[in-house]
């Protein structure tokens, strides 16, 4: 029985996490792609955006998901996907975390559905886009120990 401190360990902990991430990724680009205009629609509320960008703003989010799922499965360029990742979660968290702080109560929009918007569901959404900012970060950094040291 192999114990969790052997590289085999982290090499399968990595593989899953792309895996994750990437599913988690290809299926938000899917479901945005999918309903562009009801994701524009979603995004009002923020007040970020000027009317007229919310429809290519929403289409470019959901093409830059798509790109990045695919690439993080990918094993030459998944650096890349994983580092994509990564700068999307942060500013998913950054935009989440001013909004509820600017009072500003949502529903996420990021899987489809329409859940009514609540300050502890922005929490979880909050919760859950660190999580995923810290997977792609092992993802990013992960380097296997090199044999004789």
């Amino acid at each position: 029985m192999k114990n969790f401190g052997r590289p085999d360990f982290a090499r399968w902990a990595c593989l899953l996490a792309r895996a994750a991430l990437g599913g988690i990724f290809l299926y938000a680009g899917v479901i945005k792609a999918g309903a562009s205009e009801e994701f524009a629609l979603a995004l009002a509320p923020f007040t970020i955006l000027p009317d007229a960008w919310l429809q290519p703003f929403a289409i470019g989010l959901a093409g830059t998901e798509l790109v990045a799922g695919l690439l993080i499965l990918l094993p030459r360029v998944h650096r890349i996907g994983s580092g994509l990742i990564l700068l999307l979660s942060l500013v998913f968290i950054g935009v989440f975390t001013w909004a509820l702080a600017n009072d500003i109560i949502v529903s996420c929009g990021c899987f489809g559905g329409d859940a009514p918007p609540s300050a502890s569901a922005m929490l979880w959404v909050i919760a859950r886009d660190v999580a995923m900012a810290a997977a792609a970060f092992f993802t990013l950094t992960f380097r296997l120990p090199t044999r004789g040291r």
